[in-house]
């Protein structure tokens, strides 16, 4: 029995005692992490495509192979841009936009 008042002290005292807290600052500066030199100045962009999106994109890559991954990806969305006739980017900077023929729309009339 006194076993079991010796961990009931124990227990009783242990409640009673707060454990020291540390003490928390605020920094005026964020907290620095790596990035690569090649990053710099780029975001990410990414979406979530059926796999054979990849199978395609790679067999494009087999074909050409002097041109990254990245590159492709650059291409492709440089081509919706020029599709939807927004600003192509060339070395992340935005080239002029590409004036289409004058003359009716080619919606209109159907």
């Amino acid at each position: 029995m006194a076993k079991n008042q010796g961990l009931f002290k124990a227990l009783s005292s242990a409640a009673t005692n707060k454990p020291a807290t540390p003490e928390v600052t605020a920094h005026s500066e964020p907290v620095a992490y790596y990035q690569a030199p090649s990053r710099e100045g780029k975001l990410h962009l990414s979406a979530w495509l059926p796999p054979e999106y990849k199978t395609s994109m790679r067999a494009i890559q087999m074909k050409r192979p002097d041109v990254s991954l990245q590159d492709l990806f650059a291409e492709a969305l440089n081509d919706l841009f020029s599709k939807y006739d927004v600003p192509v980017i060339s070395d992340g900077k935005p080239e002029p936009r590409r004036t289409r023929r004058a003359g009716p729309h080619p919606s209109y009339g159907r």
